[in-house]
């Protein structure tokens, strides 16, 4: 969910009605197994939640945003701390700030068409 965040997921909305304008999975691609890495690691914190009733700790959606930041400062670094002020962080963007070029939206503008 994270890699899809970070570089795969472009959704597009209608700046009218606000509505998604993406019809198909194939405008708004969510990442599959060829696209992770090979190997995977996972490490694990012991001791209860003590915000939690029962003591349980999130496994789901924390890692997502976790993910997706570790992707874009990895994007970010590797292009010599350019910053992106969106998600995904797609390859004209990367090619953008390699040939010096200002992004081609607003901070803060959404996806529109």
């Amino acid at each position: 969910m994270g890699l899809g965040m970070a570089r795969l997921e472009h959704r597009v909305y209608d700046p009218q009605t606000g509505l998604p304008a993406n019809v198909g999975l194939h405008q708004a691609k969510p990442p599959t197994w060829l696209d992770l890495p090979q190997r995977l690691s996972a490490e694990t914190i012991e001791g209860k939640d003590p915000d939690n009733p029962f003591g349980m700790k999130g496994v789901g959606e924390p890692p997502t945003g976790a993910a997706a930041a570790a992707i874009l400062c990895a994007i970010s670094d590797g292009l010599g701390g350019t910053l992106f002020n969106r998600v995904p962080v797609t390859l004209d963007m990367i090619v953008n700030a390699l040939a010096g070029l200002a992004p081609p939206h607003a901070p803060l503008q959404p996806h529109a068409y």
